[in-house]
């Protein structure tokens, strides 16, 4: 699918709302945290996408962070210090959605907002070398 440069701000303004989703939930006295650790992780793949969507102009169907990381990598290697965070978000992408085993703490949302914040900071600074200069006020 052929995308044009308007798809890509979309995607960076879904991951914007997504993210500052996640930090305003998780600022609440008692924050839903597997629904502050998914946004998060949505935030980092949609910002994930708009990257390679910019570079290649066609959408990959996948949450996988750590697949979507190496797709930008092989644009840039910089993104290789976003490997962490990754790792770290991937999984929350079904703990919102299904039941687990495993539960999210709060010390698992901080770090998951710290980490998506760290993504969408630097996928936006290489997006904007690229000419996609995100303006919330647009």
């Amino acid at each position: 699918m052929i995308t044009d440069s308007l798809d890509v701000l979309k995607w960076i303004r879904r991951a914007q709302m997504d993210f500052d989703g996640a930090v305003r939930d998780a600022k609440l006295f008692r924050p839903p945290v597997e629904i502050v650790c998914y946004l998060c992780q949505q935030a980092a793949e949609k910002i994930l996408k708009a990257y390679i969507i910019a570079q290649t102009r066609s959408r990959i169907k996948t949450h996988d962070l750590e697949y979507l990381l190496g797709k930008c990598l092989s644009y840039s290697a910089d993104f290789d210090n976003l490997r962490n965070c990754c790792l770290r978000l991937n999984p929350y992408v079904t703990f919102a959605r299904y039941p687990s085993d495993i539960e999210p703490t709060e010390h698992h949302m901080r770090q998951a907002v710290k980490d998506a914040g760290e993504v969408v900071d630097f996928a936006k600074s290489k997006l904007k070398e690229l000419g996609y200069d995100y303006d919330p006020e647009q």
